[in-house]
């Protein structure tokens, strides 16, 4: 049938979502310094800066973990359904802190750029993931 399709891609995006999470959490977690790359910020880093992109990396490792334990099979509909939405949430902030961090200086204009697309395909994968609305337009 032609949901059965619909709830593959949602569980496709789901696996998607935990290994980009996963990976770009361990990558900020074990190096922070290639993730300031990635950002444009000044190297070498400060010990502060080191930190919070090391929190960064432990929360997506969190995120990625909690969403695969919300797949496992003796988990419900909505276990799964509420780490989506916390996930979803948090790329919201970050597409705003993204935003709101954008400079106007030359040398950092597009600075602000790989957080905003991260934060916008994290967005997507999200909602993509959620198979209740799917189900819920099927019994309709």
């Amino acid at each position: 049938m032609w949901w059965e399709n619909k709830i593959m891609q949602a569980k496709n995006c789901r696996r998607i979502l935990i290994a980009a999470r996963a990976a770009s959490g361990w990558l900020a977690l074990l190096a922070p310094g290639a993730v300031a790359r990635l950002w444009r910020l000044e190297r070498p880093l400060r010990g502060d800066v080191s930190y919070l992109i090391r929190v960064f990396g432990i929360r997506n490792v969190i995120l990625a973990y909690l969403l695969y334990q919300a797949e496992r099979v003796d988990a419900t509909d909505e276990d799964l359904e509420e780490m989506l939405r916390v996930g979803i949430a948090v790329d919201l902030f970050d597409t705003g802190a993204a935003l709101v961090a954008r400079s106007s200086e030359p040398a950092n204009k597009g600075a602000f750029i790989p957080a905003l697309v991260a934060s916008l395909v994290g967005l997507l994968l999200g909602f993509w993931g959620k198979e209740k609305q799917i189900i819920g337009a099927i019994n309709e």
